[in-house]
């Protein structure tokens, strides 16, 4: 059998990131003996631990800026690996890899040009969605993981409908936690007291300063309640100079970043997700696998994980008094949690399936180079 030979292009890969651990979870799961793959990062080097972990070659582009000389020298060797290669379909990732690698493609000649979106564009500006519209005339298709991704790319990159494929993100599976199960006290919390978490990067657009908002809202009504936050990022002083602002004190905590949310995940009563910009919430797939009945906003993907009113809230955009009523509604109704825990878990063991994305997967990419064979062979007939 011939194996398909698979280059995936990201700008770097990040611990903890959703992104790069949807790739190195995919990568980790297709058979060496039906695919050769290769990770390209476009600037810095792949972690010493990555490569233990695939079954995959790895380089950096050293890149650089996008418009240099340095840039157009890696643009040549990067057609010239193509083709050595002989690498069948480029999975792109990220805005940078979507620019720089499909000219590339195209002269390679025989190599598929995917672009995988993974979020709600935040980061467009008009310029740039114009640069975006020249350059996917180049790419044969896109991979999201959302429908909600689907129309933006269709709508605001002009690109084809029928060439933009559905893939779900998959719930990340991990080795069994070794040793004395983690606690409440391990965390300096309560035993008795309801606890509502957010599991997020403190960046701009996870809007975590919308989370501590609204957690003043439900401080107001339940004396008792406490908040979590799990994760690092550049906001970590302000966001915590506005709870204290706000009166929360101690009764927020920023956990921090941690390797497995999964044995936190099992202490929380409540999940939140505040951030205005998703595509397909890995966050919101991680509560409800772990029976934490979600609230959140409908936008983007929310909707594709969470069913309104079976397994969590959706409220409107930015209506953080709404958000807060169903916060207070589920700690207040034990039964109602359990009830949405269990009908959460059994949709991310349905939809969310780490084997029905490999699937899905192996499925597309057989399609893709399926078609451009029997189109190379039109062309020469």
């Amino acid at each position: 059998m011939t194996k398909l030979r698979i280059a995936f292009f990201i700008d770097a890969i990040r611990a903890g990131a959703g992104t790069e651990n949807q790739l190195l979870d995919l990568l980790g799961r297709l058979d060496p003996a039906r695919y050769e793959t290769y990770l390209y990062t476009l600037r810095e080097p792949v972690p010493d631990t990555v490569p233990t972990r695939i079954p995959s070659r790895c380089d950096c582009l050293h890149l650089g800026r996008l418009r240099s000389f340095k840039a157009l020298k890696v643009f040549w060797r990067l057609v010239r690996a193509l083709r050595r290669e002989r690498i069948d379909i480029a999975m792109l990732y990220f805005v940078d890899s979507q620019i720089f690698v499909p000219p590339a493609a195209f002269l390679a000649r025989r190599t598929v040009c995917v672009v995988n979106r993974r979020d709600m564009g935040y980061w467009y500006t008009p310029r740039l969605l114009r640069v975006l519209r020249w350059v996917n005339r180049l790419v044969d298709y896109f991979l999201v993981n959302a429908a909600a991704v689907k129309k933006l790319v269709a709508d605001k990159e002009h690109f084809p409908a029928e060439r933009i494929k559905v893939i779900y993100n998959a719930l990340a599976t991990r080795a069994p936690v070794e040793g004395k199960p983690l606690t409440r006290g391990d965390l300096s919390l309560p035993e008795n007291v309801p606890i509502v978490v957010l599991v997020a990067n403190l960046r701009p657009v996870k809007r975590v300063d919308r989370f501590i908002e609204m957690a003043a809202q439900v401080a107001e009504k339940r004396l008792d309640v406490r908040f979590v936050i799990l994760g690092a990022g550049e906001l970590r002083e302000t966001l915590a100079r506005q709870a204290v602002d706000l009166g929360l004190g101690d009764r927020v905590l920023f956990a921090g970043s941690v390797p497995d949310v999964a044995p936190y995940l099992d202490l929380f009563d409540v999940g939140v997700l505040t951030s205005e910009s998703e595509g397909l919430s890995n966050t919101l797939i991680e509560y409800s696998y772990h029976g934490v009945p979600a609230v959140a906003f409908d936008t983007g993907g929310n909707s594709e994980v969470v069913d309104e009113g079976v397994s969590g809230f959706l409220v409107p955009e930015g209506d953080l008094a709404a958000m807060a009523d169903k916060v207070l509604e589920l700690l207040g109704d034990a039964h109602t949690r359990k009830r949405m825990g269990q009908a959460g878990r059994a949709r991310v063991e349905t939809l969310f399936s780490p084997d029905q994305r490999r699937a899905d997967f192996e499925e597309f990419f057989l399609s893709v180079t399926s078609a451009r064979k029997r189109a190379a062979r039109f062309d020469q007939e």
